[in-house]
């Protein structure tokens, strides 16, 4: 609970740095390159994260102004890299990875092998929200049913499709674009049945949509997730906590990937060594920048890769 109060004061605070930050930038910038980071939604930890590192960025090199890009998440950021609009971006890893061998969502396209990971953060589970009254209990239960991956081409959209393909449903579920500041109204009110999103825990959208209505997270079986961790080396087996949310009285086996932060052999190698041996000297100021990289170890951030990172390049 301390940590869920935590990220609604984070919030509050965090809106108004936006617009300070973005102001900041807005001065003598005629002389000034200009990096840009793709993020997601200017309402999810991306966006914040972003800021943070933009700030590292013209803290640490000379002549640049940075800017954070909002985008409807990993699929665009990474699209935006590959064509050289952005200089960075956030991603969920099991996407990068797909990017950087051409297969999965990018089996149309050519290995994007001039990714380098720069970050580890937070993991983002897969997370299933139903009402206690319509007895959906596990995944499988969502035969038929309307649910909502949020907008259209969002990361829960991409695991939603893998993991369905599991699935020999009568009749596929109908999947409807909702906007995620729509979802507990559209929720509560019976328009779905189920919303699904990709986040870490405990979540200020999830917190209010249990708070909305009576509502219980989904279970996601044993034998999808073992298959799904088995074919893809960044997932792996998470469970949702029932502490986290007042009013949940049961923890929910499901899967997550960790966000990571990118970038790629264009970008200077100057500018990228600047900023991570800076941040490096900040890591305990940089985990203040989104409550869920609170109580993460400082080399957490810097380990577990699953793509070549920029001290091998």
């Amino acid at each position: 609970m301390l940590k869920l109060k935590l990220l609604s004061c984070w919030f509050a605070c965090s809106v108004f740095t936006i617009f300070s930050i973005n102001s900041t930038f807005a001065k003598d910038i005629e002389q000034e390159k200009i990096v840009k980071i793709a993020a997601g939604s200017v309402l999810e930890g991306y966006y914040f994260i972003g800021l943070r590192l933009c700030r590292y960025i013209t803290e640490s090199n000379d002549g640049i102004r940075c800017e954070v890009v909002p985008t409807t998440g990993s699929l665009e950021n990474i699209d935006l890299l590959r064509k050289g609009e952005v200089d960075f971006a956030f991603t969920q890893a099991e996407l990068a990875v797909d990017a950087y061998k051409g297969k999965g969502y990018f089996n149309n396209a050519k290995p994007f092998s001039d990714i380098i990971q720069l970050l580890r953060l937070h993991d983002e589970a897969f997370t299933v929200i139903a009402k206690d009254k319509d007895k959906i209990l596990v995944f499988g239960d969502l035969d038929g049913r309307k649910i909502s991956n949020g907008p259209k081409n969002s990361d829960s959209t991409v695991a939603y499709n893998l993991l369905a393909s599991h699935y020999k449903f009568k009749k596929q579920p109908e999947d409807i674009e909702i906007p995620h500041e729509e979802y507990a109204n559209q929720f509560c009110s019976g328009k779905v049945d189920a919303i699904i999103l990709m986040t870490g825990h405990p979540n200020s959208l999830v917190n209010h949509i249990t708070h909305s209505c009576e509502s219980d997270f989904v279970s996601i079986e044993k034998d999808k997730i073992d298959l799904l961790v088995s074919q893809n080396q960044a997932f792996k087996r998470y469970i949702i906590d029932e502490k986290g949310y007042p009013g949940i009285n049961k923890s929910e086996n499901t899967f997550s990937v960790a966000a990571i932060f990118i970038t790629t052999n264009s970008v200077p190698k100057e500018l990228i060594s600047n900023l991570m041996h800076y941040l490096r000297k900040r890591m305990d100021q940089f985990k203040l920048s989104y409550p869920l990289l609170y109580d993460l170890e400082n080399d957490h951030f810097t380990s577990g890769f699953v793509l070549p990172g920029f001290e091998h390049k």
